[in-house]
């Protein structure tokens, strides 16, 4: 898969990227917006220079501004980019945060929970909007050691061929001691076994990966990470890209090899996927699968310890030179 084809892809996606209308997509990014608040940025110090890599429409580069960071975003799609840099000309300093539409009530909750964890911090730092460039993740424009922190979410890593590269050119650029965010898509969690129900069901949950495919991945080596192809697109003429899904512990491994080091692990969609993403993947939710989601996501809040879910983010450091303290506690909870 080259650069191109996901260039392609996600300037096709553009003018519906932040209308996040379905509730699978508006609970990750709400999850993932108040993670990094609550568990980096509320631990930070002023003025952190913030690498937003693969940053899309910009929904995480905000968010750091809004933290009084000076943030730049950067991104292989030109029309992502576009969307970002005319958001950039709105008013984004404004309280309670709303980094997209909130559709769901939970949105609006963890704006409140987000909007808290910043007001301080906004009200003590002079906002400056974040800078846009078009750049590649595998060759970032970039001195060494130019960032506090780097942000890698949006599932962006799991759209590069060349990973370990990527995950290099992460710690080339960031000081040592700084901080990392990494989101990915996982390859265990419950869709799996969804994949593999739906092929003896006739279809009735329009998963479109077929049956080989998901025994490949429930099969393969529980380190190894696992490629699958995935559709975007239009339902009836959908255009297939290769994603690889990537395993905690190999990918943990993956960036001790970089000197970056994953404190805090927290996965996204791990209860709430007892609902095949398909169902929740609808811009129209019925009343039933509403209260349904409500209970279950509720009580993937709550849990007091790690269970594997469809994405995975970690939270660490890299490995200093001489030792510094962490702007990471060890393990608190989520």
């Amino acid at each position: 898969m080259t650069d191109e084809r996901v260039r392609y892809i996600f300037n096709q996606m553009a003018a519906q990227y932040d209308d996040l209308r379905d509730l699978w997509y508006a609970w990750l990014f709400s999850r993932l917006h108040f993670l990094i608040a609550k568990h980096l940025i509320s631990g930070w110090s002023e003025g952190m220079a913030v690498l937003d890599v693969g940053c899309g429409t910009g929904l995480q580069s905000f968010l750091y501004a809004l933290s009084g960071a000076r943030v730049t975003g950067v991104d292989i799609s030109d029309e992502l980019l576009a969307v970002a840099l005319e958001k950039a000309t709105f008013a984004h300093k404004k309280f309670p945060v709303s980094l997209f539409s909130p559709h769901f009530r939970f949105v609006e909750k963890y704006n409140k929970r987000i909007s808290d964890l910043l007001r301080p911090r906004f009200k003590s730092t002079e906002y400056v909007s974040p800078i846009f460039r078009l750049a590649d993740a595998v060759q970032l424009p970039f001195a060494d050691e130019s960032f506090d922190h780097v942000n890698c979410c949006g599932s962006t890593l799991n759209f590069i061929e060349d990973y370990n590269t990527a995950l290099s050119e992460i710690s080339r650029v960031l000081k040592p001691g700084g901080t990392f965010a990494l989101e990915v898509d996982a390859k265990y969690n419950l869709d799996v076994a969804w994949t593999i129900l739906d092929s003896f069901i006739f279809g009735v949950l329009h998963f479109e990966t077929d049956l080989r495919q998901a025994f490949r991945v429930a099969l393969s080596k529980p380190r190894s990470h696992v490629k699958v192809q995935y559709p975007f697109g239009e339902d009836d003429d959908p255009v297939y890209m290769d994603l690889r899904l990537f395993t905690r512990r190999g990918l943990l491994e993956d960036l001790r090899a970089v000197r970056l080091d994953a404190k805090q692990s927290f996965s996204i969609h791990s209860v709430t996927n007892l609902i095949p993403s398909t169902l929740l993947d609808d811009s129209r939710p019925s009343n039933a699968l509403l209260r349904i989601f409500s209970l279950l996501s509720s009580a993937e809040e709550t849990l007091p310890f790690y269970v594997p879910g469809c994405s995975l983010v970690l939270f660490g450091a890299k490995a200093a030179a001489a030792p510094v303290a962490s702007l990471l506690p060890n393990s608190p909870p989520s």
